[in-house]
């Protein structure tokens, strides 16, 4: 009889054993899962972290070239405006060139005119 309560006292304590064995692989299985999730959440992060950068450099980008494409029109506008004014100024010489010249035979016919009179 001491022998048998012996035994069940070796079964009861290998029970225990390998219960308890049993709940430190689940914690160890637990504390894995923990930390592979955290890893996870931490790489999600980062690619979030890093997709946020990326646009906000696209939209620096974009804003950049918006801004030349704006300066390059402005000089093309005050290019053409320029060359219109010289266009009118040329226009304008050209046009008191020509009263000029017409005075000038006003002028002379006028004389002739006299001159044939007398």
């Amino acid at each position: 009889q001491n022998q048998d309560k012996q035994n069940q006292d070796k079964q009861n304590q290998d029970k225990q054993n390998q219960d308890e064995q049993n709940q430190d692989e689940q914690n160890q299985d637990e504390q894995n899962q923990d930390k592979q999730n955290q890893d996870e959440q931490n790489q999600d992060e980062q690619n979030q972290g890093e997709q946020n950068q990326d646009e906000q450099n696209q939209d620096e980008q974009n804003q950049r070239e918006q801004n030349q494409d704006e300066q390059n029109q402005d000089e093309q506008n005050q290019g053409e405006q320029n060359k219109k004014m010289q266009a009118e100024a040329i226009l304008n010489a050209l046009q008191k060139k020509e009263q000029i010249n017409q005075k000038l035979k006003i002028s002379k016919s006028k004389t002739r005119n006299l001159v044939k009179d007398w």
